[in-house]
């Protein structure tokens, strides 16, 4: 069983990989946050009628969502980042295990391997939510 568990393990190829990911992913949320701020900067102070202010308050709402999960995300990213410099990256938060190769090919930010994952989500359904 210990050989089995020592499978899931990340190799260092496997580590460089997910890292150049996290860079990756980094900078495209960074650039994106910078052109979001830069055309909500140009955006300010248009003048017209209410059908027009209202179209354009649904737009600055929209991008502060956009901003926002964007900003959220890359706080997700520079977290992995980090747990990859003190070596930690790649186990689930929860519980210590290898989270697996697959599961951070896909999302190589998350925290939690799929097993633990599902068990939050239940106790979230069971207690309302609040999880």
């Amino acid at each position: 069983m210990a050989a089995r568990a020592r499978e899931k393990d990340l190799t260092p190829a496997q580590v460089k990989e997910l890292t150049a990911l996290l860079d990756a992913k980094r900078n495209e949320l960074l650039d994106a946050l910078r052109s979001r701020r830069a055309d909500s900067a140009q955006g300010e102070s248009r003048q017209g009628d209410e059908a027009d202010q209202a179209s354009e308050d649904a737009e600055v709402a929209l991008e502060t969502r956009l901003m926002d999960r964007d900003a959220k995300l890359l706080r997700e990213v520079e977290r992995a980042l980090e747990k990859v410099k003190i070596g930690t990256y790649g186990l689930c938060e929860g519980t210590d295990e290898p989270i697996g190769y697959a599961r951070l090919k896909l999302r190589p930010w998350t925290r939690h391997s799929v097993t633990y994952k599902e068990e939050l989500e239940r106790e979230a359904k069971r207690t309302g939510g609040e999880g």
